[in-house]
């Protein structure tokens, strides 16, 4: 297989295959017939008319190829860079000193040398000058086969503030920042210290860029000792820009909320408050977005009724708790702290679903068919009383056993809930099994156990109905707004687009050569892959050791998925329209899809139109709340991610000299990657710690091979390692093979 596809497009008769192979004795060739053969018949091999033997696929099996087939179907409108032409975009440094400019409407980024920065750091738009386009010229290529460029100003400066330790050096401190992608000496003079020490960890600003290759910075805060748990984990959401605090005067206005329900709330509200209603959450929630109520009708119909907190009710449009809300975007769940889009005031307790409290909510109930046929759905601001506050393990435990508070309930929610998940898979929605932590923290905030996250039946239960009404609220207005010309629905969507072409080549061809396949479909434009396909490869790789690399990468192959006013639909779920509903208290998207829905709801009751005036400016509200979200979305992933990382590595510095198990998750000229199976936790086997042999980087089977024992250590190979060493500051676990 390895060879096959190293000579894809090629064609060998079996007797050439054999001696090119190696297998020319006699005694080895039946074997050898026997496997051709079982290969050929399963499809993964193809024989053509003249017998000879070749790679069954339809995709362009090296990255040449791809690049090939790039050039063959240019995407319309796309140019190549030209010398002494100047562009404008933002730059992305490495920490060897280079850096890449990504300008808007080229596929490529140019490739700027260590010594032709001018100044510019990791963030900036800069202008720069084209100096060279090879011949060679193919987009996405090695960097020295890029066009390569001069900056020759700076545009705008995006990072204002940095986050790193301090370290004294004379009459002023230098600073480390935990950035590595910045590269200049950032110098803190004493008197600008605020009185940090050295050793600590800081937020500096006022960056002064005028000195060439230097920073000058202020203390901003002293956010504590370098390599302390917390202060740590504060100084990644500051890397970030998440600020965990509030204005004094945003607080306190907070605090002025009142809870409770008077007559005037209830006056164009549903009263809900004696239906059964309950919520299901993590163990570890602290505010409650979403409740779900069930109750059964005649004919064998039900109505199911999803609950979301109004707070809409309580945040008015453009008030300075809105303000700040659109600015925060997201609540930002790091792994020893959440840091919320709204003040504890508001997400904890007045717009919380808290149980034996009465709550405002805005609801979508569906009549439904116990095979999870929706016959219809209706939209009203109601008052809700939850009953009961589940966790995820208390409701798992009642499917299993068949008993419990609210059992009949829930094992009706449970059954719709695998009818609306199997219709979803049947239309193109695509389920992955992910390898997810969490972390039992000691009294500083150390990390003492590592346990994995379990998916249970009662988690797929919410997400089908939040999948559900997020879906339906999306179809409603959209509707709504139907025969209006295109471009003028004020809708705000979350759209997941198909999965780029040149990221599906590279799975397919990764995928191959661990012994498994990606069907793709060649069209006008090249190879696409189907979410039907991505299923049937997600099934092939499931219970193997190499199922969460797959599932993993898989998800990095798909495309992002974002917020906008334009409609494609979402691919991984398989829905024509999709928006977020379900989470006002923690994303704001969702709360602007409160306000449309009721001011769309109300002017459909009162028959009445929109105006242009305000169309207008709900489209513009829409532009900027997508812009605004997409990009904090982005920060507060990487900040969770970075969070636990931290985590992780800190965890394993208590267990250096321990022996676990793992499982090979990448190969690189380097060394191996290894993922123990007990914690989830990769690190890396690095070459100079692999004693045992010589090894070589096989690129054809991704794999290190041993140059005199001929040892191969594969992907999805089981191996014992032992943790050698851990690095704080890069956040890395080096490990060997015992």
């Amino acid at each position: 297989m390895s060879f096959l596809a190293d000579h894809d497009g090629e064609r060998f008769r079996s007797v050439d295959l054999a001696r090119q192979m190696g297998y020319t004795e006699s005694s080895q060739l039946p074997g050898f017939w026997y496997v051709l053969h079982k290969l050929q018949e399963d499809g993964t091999l193809d024989k053509d008319s003249n017998r000879c033997y070749g790679m069954q696929c339809l995709e362009p099996a090296t990255y040449e190829d791809v690049l090939e087939h790039a050039r063959q179907f240019p995407v319309p409108g796309k140019e190549q860079f030209r010398v002494d032409q100047t562009y404008t975009g933002r730059i992305s440094t490495h920490p060897n000193g280079y850096g890449f400019i990504d300008v808007e409407g080229f596929d490529d980024d140019i490739f700027v040398k260590a010594g032709d920065m001018n100044s510019a750091i990791h963030g900036d738009e800069v202008e720069v000058v084209v100096t060279k386009v090879p011949e060679t010229y193919s987009a996405k290529s090695t960097p020295h086969q890029r066009c390569e460029g001069i900056v020759v100003s700076v545009v705008s400066r995006r990072v204002t503030t940095i986050v790193g330790t301090l370290t004294r050096a004379n009459r002023k401190f230098t600073l480390k920042p935990d950035e590595r992608k910045l590269l200049p000496e950032i110098i803190v003079p004493i008197k600008q210290a605020a009185g940090a020490a050295d050793g600590q960890k800081v937020l500096v600003g006022d960056l002064d860029f005028r000195k060439p290759g230097i920073i000058q910075a202020r203390v901003l805060e002293i956010l504590g000792s370098a390599g302390d748990s917390r202060v740590e984990v504060s100084a990644i959401a500051r890397n970030h820009g998440i600020d965990e605090t509030f204005d004094a005067e945003l607080v306190s206005h907070a605090e002025t909320i009142r809870e409770g329900i008077t007559d005037a709330d209830l006056a164009e509200r549903l009263d809900m408050r004696d239906k059964t209603v309950f919520t299901i959450d993590p163990v570890d929630a602290k505010d409650f977005d979403d409740a779900l109520s069930v109750e059964t009708l005649e004919e064998n119909l039900y109505r199911i009724g999803v609950h979301i907190a109004d707070v809409s009710h309580y945040v008015p449009e453009n008030s300075p708790l809105d303000r700040e809300a659109m600015k925060r975007a997201t609540s930002v769940y790091l792994v020893d702290r959440v840091i919320p889009m709204l003040p504890s005031r508001l997400s904890e307790e007045v717009c919380s679903l808290n149980p034996g409290v009465d709550r405002m909510a805005f609801s979508v109930f569906f009549t439904m068919t116990g095979t999870g046929e929706v016959r219809s759905h209706e939209f009203h601001k109601t008052v809700i009383h939850s009953k009961r506050r589940f966790t995820y393990e208390d409701v798992q435990d009642i499917l299993l056993k068949g008993k419990g508070d609210y059992a009949s309930e829930l094992q009706l929610l449970e059954k719709i809930s695998v009818e609306l998940r199997e219709e979803r898979f049947r239309h193109g929605g695509l389920d992955f099994e992910t390898e997810e932590v969490r972390f039992r923290l000691g009294s500083k905030g150390e990390p003492v156990e590592i346990i994995k996250k379990e998916r249970l039946s009662s988690h797929r239960l919410i997400e089908e109905f939040m999948l559900l009404a997020n879906r339906k609220v999306a179809e409603y207005l959209t509707k709504t707004f139907a025969g209006r010309k295109k471009g003028s629905q004020p809708v705000i969507y979350r759209v997941h687009d198909s999965p780029q072409q040149e990221r599906v080549l590279v799975l397919a061809n990764f995928v191959r050569k661990i012994g498994y396949s990606l069907k793709l479909n060649r069209e006008k434009n090249g190879p696409v892959v189907t979410a039907q396909a991505l299923r049937q490869l997600l099934q092939q790789v499931h219970g193997s050791n190499v199922e969460f690399l797959v599932n993993e990468l898989v998800l990095r192959c798909m495309s992002k998925a974002i917020y906008t006013d334009e409609n494609t639909g979402h691919f991984g779920l398989g829905f024509e329209h999709y928006t977020h509903f379900t989470s006002p208290i923690r994303r704001y998207p969702d709360l602007v899809v409160h306000r449309l829905l009721f001011e769309y709801e109300y002017l459909r009751r009162k028959k009445k139109k929109m105006t242009d005036k305000r169309i207008g400016e709900l489209q513009e509200k829409i532009r900027q709340t997508s812009r605004i979200s997409n990009e904090r979305e982005k920060g507060a992933v990487e900040a969770e991610r970075e969070s636990i990382k931290l985590k992780q590595v800190e965890y394993m510095a208590g267990h250096i000299g321990k022996v676990y198990p793992g499982i090979i998750s990448g190969a690189t000229e380097y060394g191996i990657y290894v993922r123990m199976v007990d914690f989830a936790i990769e690190g890396l086997v690095h070459m100079r710690n692999m004693t045992d042999d010589y090894y070589e980087y096989d690129e054809t089977t991704y794999s290190l091979v041993g140059k005199r024992r001929k040892k191969r250590l594969q992907i999805g190979q089981r191996v014992k390692v032992k943790v050698h060493a851990v690095d704080m500051q890069r956040r890395t676990i080096d490990l060997v093979i015992e």
